[in-house]
């Protein structure tokens, strides 16, 4: 019964240390799940074809996730994770953007207006339409 109680005393003193060192850290965020992700697929791609360098730029990337992860200038790793942020949400939004655009074209008409080249989105399938731009308020007709 003592070794069990003293086994999880060392344990736990194992975990608090962990949190000892930790405290203050970075840790982990997005941006290094990101190249860590981008390590391992590296490494696969250099025990498949082994090109040259590629295992030098998987030590570098992966000193470099950990740099990040034990640094104590939370600030900057912020910084430099919510920059990523941003620039994934850009390329995701593109993406995602036109698969709606192509969705949206089974619907509708994209049309322009011919004074301010506004686009305006007509539903398809109600023939002759007469079209007023919100913009200038020119109206022009259009088959939809």
């Amino acid at each position: 019964m003592k070794d069990k109680k003293c086994k999880g005393e060392a344990e736990m003193n194992w975990r608090d240390r962990f949190n000892q060192f930790m405290y203050g850290r970075y840790g982990q965020d997005e941006m290094g799940r990101f190249l860590l992700i981008v390590a391992f697929v590296a490494l696969i791609l250099d025990l498949l074809f082994h090109p040259p360098g590629v295992g030098l730029v998987i030590l570098l990337l992966l000193g470099y996730i950990y740099f990040r992860m034990f640094s104590r200038n939370v600030p900057a790793r912020y910084a430099e994770n919510q920059k990523f942020l941003q620039l994934r949400d850009k390329v995701m939004g593109f993406f995602r953007g036109s698969k709606g655009r192509s969705e949206d074209l089974k619907m509708n008409h994209i049309f322009r207006c011919p004074k301010c080249s506004q686009k305006i989105r007509i539903p398809r399938g109600k023939g002759m339409v007469e079209i007023t731009c919100p913009k200038c308020g020119t109206r022009f007709r259009k088959r939809s």
